[in-house]
């Protein structure tokens, strides 16, 4: 019987943990991350932002491309 009620408890725990409001509030806000060199607006680019799988800036200098995700973050469009 405890076996039983050590199992209940563990999955009621995994259960909230999972669909808790930490878990929603992450799905709320994309990931952005920079990405290696590809196409952006036509032209080649060394570097990359892609906010879920979508191309959002692109540059050929670090400073700019570092710039800019900070810009994004900070503006709340994605963490």
């Amino acid at each position: 019987m405890r076996v039983i009620l050590a199992l209940l408890a563990t999955g009621f725990m995994v259960m909230v943990a999972y669909l808790g409001p930490a878990n929603a509030s992450t799905l709320a806000t994309p990931s952005c991350k920079m990405t290696s060199e590809g196409i952006f607006d036509g032209s080649w680019v060394k570097h990359r932002i892609v906010v879920n799988e979508d191309v959002v800036y692109g540059a050929n200098d670090m400073d700019s491309i570092l710039s800019q995700l900070d810009s994004l973050r900070d503006q709340g469009l994605c963490h």
